[in-house]
Order: structure tokens, then sequence, then C-alpha cells
């Protein structure tokens, strides 16, 4: 196993333990919020990008610390093609998410008055 290999492997390991710490911490929040803060955190956390731009690109790394990285040292010009995929993968997610959540809403029967059985004489 190479260290590229083993590298994702603990990232990955440690993007789930998080990412079920914060299932547990919304657990209570409305659907549509806990849709939008795990969406969002997995996009933001699990979105790969190539440390190469030439081709075949062989090493990969989480695009948010690709953008936040090269942003630091070399300048918003040399991020941008990273934070581009990563806000298009980001917008993505959410309008998955939104149809999911769309789609299995939970139906409410209409509600009906109750009958005032007060004002019934025999």
């Amino acid at each position: 196993m190479d260290d590229q290999t083993l590298a994702w492997l603990v990232y990955l390991a440690g993007t789930l333990v998080f990412g079920l710490v914060l299932w547990r911490f919304t657990r209570r929040w409305s659907r549509v919020w806990r849709h939008l803060i795990l969406v969002s955190y997995t996009v933001l956390a699990l979105t790969p990008f190539s440390l190469q731009l030439e081709e075949p690109a062989t090493a990969y790394a989480p695009a948010l610390f690709i953008v936040a990285l090269n942003t630091l040292f070399q300048g918003w010009e040399s991020a941008l093609d990273a934070a581009i995929i990563l806000v298009m993968m980001w917008i993505l997610a959410l309008v998955i998410s939104a149809v999911y959540l769309v789609l299995t809403r939970k139906k409410t029967a209409p509600t009906s008055t109750p009958v005032d059985t007060s004002t019934i004489e025999p």
C-alpha cells in the first residue's frame, strides 16, 4: 500500500467519524437544516482535486485544502480551478439533496375541525 492510499484511508476514517458526530449533533434540527449541514460538510470534506495539472493525474488532495493553501501561498488565481470544482460539486449536491427532500417529504392529512357536541340536542 503506497503512502497516498494510506493517507486517504486515514483521512476518510477521520471524516467518517466527524460526520457521525455531526449527524448525532444535528439529529434534533429540522430536516432541511440537517440536510444542508450534512451535505455541505460531505462535499467540502470529500471532493478531491488533482495536485498535478498535467495528465494523467496520479495524486489527489481534498479540494478545500487545495483552495486554502493555494490562496494562502500562491494567490487566488492559482486556487481558482479547485474553487470552481468545489462550488460546482456543492451546488450539484444541494440540488440533489433538495430533490430528495421534496420526494421523501411526509404527506400530512388535512386536519378536520372537531364537531362541537355540546350544542346538539337529543
